[in-house]
């Protein structure tokens, strides 16, 4: 079973990586497009800088799951090396926690601007606005079950896993 997992959690970080680079490659190209039209031929693209905006949105949220996952966010850890080695892992339990619960919370007002989102429409791409809302919740979704991951790691993995890790 944990071999299915584990195959699961490999394969959707290599498409979180793959969506992220076509997001960039996309919005790179959409932004050179609209300089070209807007100062070459002075007729300005309508949908560019809604595209663009919404682009940046979803690998703001994909990207930052992507980061916990490598734990390459910033981090404080000056109060962890001032404590006692024995009180590491209480401390990567309450961190995992206060992570864990802030995800939770970023998900769940994603969900609600989702739905309160749906009527909305973006003028120049002519789609619902919760399409922009939608990357902070899938991200936000792929944060908490990053979050989770850590926090059973900090309860049950050993030492030496959560050494290796960090």
């Amino acid at each position: 079973m944990t071999q299915y997992l584990l195959c699961a959690r490999q394969l959707l970080v290599k498409l979180v990586q793959w969506l992220l680079m076509l997001m960039l490659l996309t919005m790179t190209c959409v932004m050179f497009a609209q300089i070209i039209w807007r100062y070459l031929l002075q007729s300005p693209l309508v949908w560019s800088e809604e595209l663009a905006l919404l682009l940046m949105v979803w690998m703001t949220f994909l990207g930052s799951a992507l980061m916990l996952e490598r734990k390459e966010h910033v981090a404080i850890d000056l109060l962890v090396e001032w404590l006692p080695p024995s009180l590491n892992r209480p401390m990567q339990i309450i961190g995992a926690l206060v992570v864990l619960t802030f995800n939770v919370a970023l998900t769940y007002g994603a969900l609600l601007i989702v739905e309160t989102a749906r009527e909305a429409i973006m003028p120049g791409l002519k789609i619902s606005s919760a399409w922009q809302y939608l990357g902070v919740l899938i991200g936000g979704g792929l944060l908490v079950l990053v979050s989770i991951e850590a926090l059973l790691q900090a309860l049950f993995g050993t030492a030496e896993t959560q050494e290796h890790r960090s």
